[in-house]
């Protein structure tokens, strides 16, 4: 994953480009699954059910995303999930015709293997970063990514809103198309060049560990060995380095919020008196109000430093999320929405850039993937928890508890990211000198 220090600007853009459509296809998925369960049946925790299902078999594949992102150039893996996404996309489209009946069941079903996928090139990209970003950009680079992130979060409940009033077929042939636009950008990229140069990481913190069951043999077993090697080494990574633990912890915190906010979010907009369709607007006006946040986050960063941006923003989030539950008005709902998700994208630039910093680049792909399982386990825990809860307990009473539960654990995790962070303040530093030289025209186009 070593920086290039000469990529031309098209790469650079095509890659934000690939990034794009890579997100868009991925919250459209999110966005549509909890609203056809809720559509369909009328019934929270059939909302969360399904909430939790499209999550497992995205979680089971991280592994194996790390052990490719760590053995095969990224641009490889991503041709080869794009091919199979739209192959999945086009025996969907015919059997949704042919099953009519099981139209809704196919959706589903498209939509949990191509989910596998979407985690694949999700560890890729992130290494990808790393061969187009000088280190001292990545700040920056990493707003920019959040800022794509958050435009997709914009645009796709509008698409998904829209989508929803014409049926399954329409679905399978947009976000299989969005598949086929990410191949094309794919096969555009350049081969990363492979030495044994360092990572883009300043002050390497871990050592790589040898993977168990490496040159033991050949065939499958050898190839199961280094996978399940690979799985412990990433785990053992962020377990050992404790900026890396605290920071996943916090995400696990905030991510269950999240989870229950789109678990929940198409009762709240029913028991208002809106549709789907009004639900996607309250989606999209909060990643704008995210992507506007965004602008000024590599400036907060700089002059009030990672600690302070990560611990306002996650209380912003903790203090809106719980007033998600007593509100009242369809209005004010929309509102804590856009402040929750400004908060998230935020963060995001934060925990994203740490994570660079405190990984060595030969542990990067294994390491990442372990992360996100951790980052992502919370998700269909909050699917479960909805899914178990649904009936039973009050929206009004179900999410102040939760919300107070993680930020009182947030707290702690702020508190000891701070000694944390003191012990080595060089490696944390934002480099300011380097960061004012470039002018606010970079803000929009870092490392080119």
């Amino acid at each position: 994953m070593t920086p290039l220090p000469s990529r031309p600007a098209g790469a650079v853009h095509r890659y934000y480009a690939l990034r794009a459509v890579g997100w868009m296809t991925d919250q459209l998925i999110q966005f549509l699954l909890p609203v056809l369960a809720y559509q369909a049946t009328g019934e929270l925790s059939w909302s969360g059910l399904v909430l939790a299902a499209q999550w497992v078999p995205r979680l089971l594949s991280l592994p194996v995303a790390g052990h490719l992102a760590d053995r095969y150039p990224e641009q490889r893996i991503y041709r080869a999930n794009d091919l199979v996404r739209v192959g999945l996309g086009v025996v969907a489209a015919v059997l949704t015709v042919v099953l009519e009946s099981h139209a809704f069941a196919v959706v589903i079903v498209f939509a949990l293997l191509a989910g596998i996928c979407c985690e694949q090139v999700l560890v890729a990209g992130e290494k990808l970063a790393g061969t187009l970003v000088a280190p001292e950009d990545m700040h920056r680079a990493q707003s920019v990514l959040s800022g794509i992130e958050q435009g997709t979060l914009l645009l796709a409940p509008v698409v998904g809103g829209a989508l929803l009033l014409t049926g399954p077929l329409p679905i399978v042939v947009v976000v299989a198309s969005l598949f086929g636009v990410s191949l094309l950008l794919s096969l555009g990229l350049p081969r990363a060049e492979r030495t044994a140069a360092a990572g883009p990481v300043p002050v390497p913190v871990l050592a790589p560990d040898p993977v168990p069951g490496e040159g033991k043999g050949g065939g499958r077993g050898s190839a199961a060995r280094r996978l399940l090697g690979d799985s412990v080494t990433g785990i053992r990574n962020v377990v050992r380095i404790p900026v890396l633990r605290t920071i996943v912890l916090a995400t696990m915190c905030v991510n269950i919020m999240l989870g229950l906010i789109q678990g929940v979010a198409p009762a709240l907009a029913d028991r208002y008196g809106h549709n789907e369709g009004a639900l996607g607007l309250v989606y999209s006006a909060a990643g704008l109000v995210a992507m506007v946040t965004l602008t000024a986050a590599p400036r907060l960063i700089r002059s009030f430093g990672f600690l302070a941006v990560a611990a306002v923003s996650t209380v912003v989030q903790g203090v809106v999320f719980i007033a998600l539950g007593p509100t009242t008005g369809f209005l004010f709902f929309a509102a804590l929405v856009a402040v929750f998700m400004a908060g998230d994208s935020v963060f995001s630039v934060v925990i994203r850039t740490l994570r660079l910093r405190v990984v060595v680049s030969e542990e990067f792909g294994r390491t990442v993937a372990a992360v996100s399982l951790l980052n992502f386990l919370s998700l269909p825990l909050a699917g479960g928890l909805l899914a178990v809860t649904g009936h039973a307990v009050p929206l009004v009473v179900l999410i102040p508890v939760v919300g107070a539960a993680a930020m009182a654990c947030l707290a702690v995790l702020m508190v000891r990211l701070k000694r944390y962070m003191a012990a080595e303040p060089a490696l944390y530093a934002t480099e300011r000198p380097a960061v004012e030289a470039d002018g606010p025209d970079r803000a929009a186009h870092p490392a080119m």
